[in-house]
């Protein structure tokens, strides 16, 4: 059974790539601090930046010499050892992948910072299933956005509640951060009241944003789409958003407690 499904997750997603946000770290119990990479008798200390079940791009600290040191080593053996830890598991499952340097170079911008492209040789069973079950739970969230999109929840004390929200929403209006009263939510959209010592926004706007909720605390990018004033004087913000993980999951949930909640 276990081989069936590694076969299948290595005919269907063979060339899907995770990118290691937050979510996806805490969805794939990859244990950061735990990934090394060998070359030779080295050993570096890396954070994977993407992964597939063909290639591995991670970034480390090294100096302008370092990386002009490691770079002659490309196209030489390397064993990468990722860290994972399971929920049902008291200690990290090590998955030691052997493959090939394919590159090294600094990250433009980033002093000190630079990315390495490892190609496995082969790909483990167990990081075939980690690749293929998020794979699958973040597309089944993907279509869980389309289901969910425009069905706004107004943000009152037993609302907050059932989201699990923290009642409190950060803003980054140019250079001013500021505390923001979420009005209404949807996996698409939201409303906001900004305090009369906000900047005044415009239509269009890109509006950076950091919701806290009990299971999660993440960024997210709006763009607004309708600006009015309330009687307090208060900016009243509509504004559309992508897609974001962390929100369809708070949301589905929401939706599932609510056929229970008894008011």
């Amino acid at each position: 059974m276990v081989l069936s499904r590694v076969h299948d997750y290595q005919q269907k997603f063979a060339d899907q790539t995770i990118r290691f946000n937050p979510y996806a770290i805490k969805k794939t119990g990859l244990v950061q601090a735990q990934t090394l990479l060998k070359i030779e008798d080295l050993v570096l200390i890396c954070a994977p930046y993407q992964l597939s079940m063909s290639r591995v791009v991670l970034l480390a600290i090294l100096s302008s010499n370092e990386i002009s040191f490691f770079q002659q080593y490309r196209s030489r053996l390397a064993v990468l050892t990722l860290a994972f830890q399971k929920p049902t598991a008291k200690t990290p499952m090590n998955l030691p992948i052997r493959g090939k340097l394919e590159r090294i170079g600094p990250v433009k911008g980033r002093n000190n910072v630079c990315l390495i492209e490892v190609v496995f040789n082969t790909c483990p069973n167990d990081l075939v299933e980690i690749i293929g079950d998020f794979v699958i739970a973040h597309g089944a969230l993907k279509s869980q956005f389309e289901n969910f999109k425009d069905r706004a929840v107004a943000i009152d004390p037993v609302n907050a509640r059932t989201l699990r929200f923290n009642n409190y929403v950060e803003c980054y209006i140019g250079n001013q951060k500021v505390a923001v009263r979420l009005a209404s939510l949807a996996v698409n959209r939201l409303v906001l009241e900004l305090p009369l010592s906000a900047q005044r926004v415009s239509v269009g706007q890109v509006l950076p944003c950091k919701l806290f909720f009990q299971p999660y605390q993440f960024m997210i990018n709006t763009k607004v789409d309708k600006v009015a004033v309330n009687e307090k004087g208060r900016q009243q913000v509509s504004c559309t958003l992508d897609f974001s993980p962390e929100l369809v999951e708070i949301m589905d949930d929401y939706f599932f407690r609510l056929s229970f909640r008894k008011d």
